[in-house]
């Protein structure tokens, strides 16, 4: 190959590229944008000490703001895994992130437990915005769901939760509200 052509296609590979090298990165950068945690109006998250995982629950409204006849649905966000968003399995659902969401109340606001926590109910409601929220108790003050937080120790044969953080904002005024919950 004579070296004028070999610098053409040199030349040929640089110019074709770097638009492909930057479309690429483009194209990334959008994809991580609209990634698992953009997916929409998320409720609430639960985080482990386990792992960078988390669950996210999500509402599901119509554009009016009416809720769907599955108003909550939860997922994985793999932040372990580089990001990727994956459902609860089957024992997942049922015995440690798993819901229930009962029927409207007279208001159009429905109640949810989550079965590892039913002592407390979970209500769907809107803000002032018109935004909806999981509103609940939180050391003693009616506060929006925002997260929770639990410490597990794996060093047995099953995973024992040591306690839970809870963090939100209170429904009047919207300071932060956290509650420390001790396994006695």
């Amino acid at each position: 190959m004579t070296k004028p052509r070999k610098a053409r296609i040199y030349f040929w590979l640089l110019v074709g590229g770097i638009p492909l090298v930057l479309g690429g990165l483009v194209l990334a950068f959008f994809l991580m944008r609209s990634g698992p945690t953009d997916t929409g109006p998320t409720l609430f998250i639960i985080q482990r000490s386990k792992n960078a995982n988390e669950v996210h629950y999500e509402v599901q409204a119509s554009a009016d703001g009416t809720l769907a006849e599955e108003p909550v649905i939860a997922y994985w966000v793999l932040k372990a895994e580089g990001g990727g968003r994956e459902d609860l399995g089957w024992f997942e659902k049922k015995m440690a992130y798993g819901f229930e969401v009962m029927e409207p109340d007279s208001k159009g606001e429905r109640e949810m437990k989550l079965v590892a926590w039913e002592d407390r109910t979970i209500k769907l409601t809107k803000n002032e915005e018109g935004k909806w929220r999981a509103q609940t108790k939180i050391d003693g003050k009616e506060a929006y769901l925002t997260r929770l937080f639990i410490q597990v120790d794996e060093s047995g044969l099953t995973p024992e939760v040591l306690y839970i953080d809870i963090f939100g904002e209170e429904v009047d005024g919207g300071d932060p509200v956290q509650e420390h919950l001790v396994k006695e």
